[in-house]
């Protein structure tokens, strides 16, 4: 009987297919889960910001509470981070609450949205919850890494949405100004997600401030190491905002939320330490993969996309204690394998894992 009552776009959504966790593995293998190295999910590997811990402690004995509805003393915080005025900043329950709202309020079974595979499927999940159509335009893949297609304008011409990640999930590059100058003269909305611009060091917010169809949303589940408490925000025109703002669910960032990423948006001490272990990191990576006869792309995020002929190789790091995520989500062969950049420990261990499984 449900299936009959369920909306078809229901039906038709695929499952958003998360990294695998630590106690999964754990159980699955008989591995002490405190042994097991998780780089799947592009996560903070220094863990929370100390000053956030305080704060949530702080804070637990006000929950009884509903939290300010906008989180207006955490939007002036972030007016100040990312130089936008705070009427043009949204604050949500993780940036995928965001991205959500813009489908919401654009897409209907008439419209297309268009989307750059392989990029965070979530985008695809969104469109065809609205019913609408979704146009790809694949990445172009070069020997050293990828970029947006310089088609993307043609093919966005007549699309309500177009979804941009800029470092993109999971190739890690970043779009061209030029080209994303120029999608935003079409009568398109562009949703740019820079879940990554902190490990980028480049962002294209302050565009928002001049031209009315660009939402860009940012989280603090990657650089600030607070993807367990899910917050987001997005900046747009102040008009675009406050459409956005009717679609929210009523106090749908919580107390502890909103304290913890105000403190950790303080906290510049661990933003820089995580932001430095990061770009070291992925420059150790790289030239590890490459020793070891990977095909590396260049990345910009905190995570790598390398290809090697082992299709099976996320499984055989899995019994060695290592995560790591596959691809085929995302739409690429299994020879593509993304993985996190972690600890110089994290990082040591993946290496030592993946020599061996190459090596037998």
């Amino acid at each position: 009987m449900i299936e009959r009552l369920l909306r078809r776009e229901v039906m038709e959504v695929p499952p958003y297919v998360p990294g695998k966790s630590a106690g999964e593995i754990a159980e699955r293998f008989g591995i002490p889960e405190e042994s097991i190295v998780k780089l799947a999910s592009n996560e903070n590997p220094l863990g929370v910001p100390p000053a956030a811990v305080e704060a949530l402690r702080r804070a637990a004995e006000e929950v009884n509470l509903y939290p300010e509805p906008f989180a207006d003393e955490l939007r002036r915080a972030l007016s100040g981070y990312v130089g936008v005025p705070e009427e043009c900043i949204l604050v949500g329950n993780g940036s995928d609450d965001l991205l959500e709202q813009c489908a919401k309020a654009f897409l209907t079974p008439k419209d297309s949205a268009v989307l750059t595979p392989p990029t965070f499927s979530y985008y695809r999940i969104l469109v065809q919850m609205y019913g609408s159509r979704c146009v790809e335009v694949p990445m172009v893949e070069g020997e050293e890494e990828y970029a947006f297609p310089e088609s993307l304008p043609e093919a966005a011409s007549g699309a309500k949405l177009v979804f941009l990640c800029s470092p993109n999930n999971p190739t890690g590059n970043v779009v061209q100004r030029s080209l994303l100058e120029e999608l935003l003269e079409l009568e398109s909305v562009v949703v740019l997600d820079e879940a990554y611009a902190e490990f980028a060091g480049e962002s294209f917010a302050p565009l928002v401030k001049h031209h009315e169809n660009l939402v860009v949303t940012r989280t603090f589940s990657k650089a600030f190491g607070l993807a367990g408490v899910r917050v987001g925000y997005c900046l747009a025109s102040e008009e675009l905002v406050g459409y956005l703002a009717r679609l929210r669910q009523p106090f749908s960032v919580s107390l502890l939320a909103q304290v913890a990423a105000l403190a950790a948006l303080r906290d510049e001490p661990f933003l820089r330490r995580s932001v430095e272990m990061v770009r070291e990191g992925r420059e150790y990576l790289g030239g590890e993969l490459r020793r070891l006869g990977a095909r590396v792309y260049a990345s910009r995020a905190n995570f790598l996309l390398f290809r090697t002929p082992r299709g099976d190789l996320p499984e055989e790091l899995l019994k060695r204690g290592v995560i790591v995520r596959g691809c085929r989500s995302f739409g690429l062969e299994d020879t593509y394998v993304r993985v996190s950049v972690g600890t110089p420990e994290q990082n040591r261990r993946f290496v030592e894992a993946l020599e061996e499984v190459l090596t037998q």
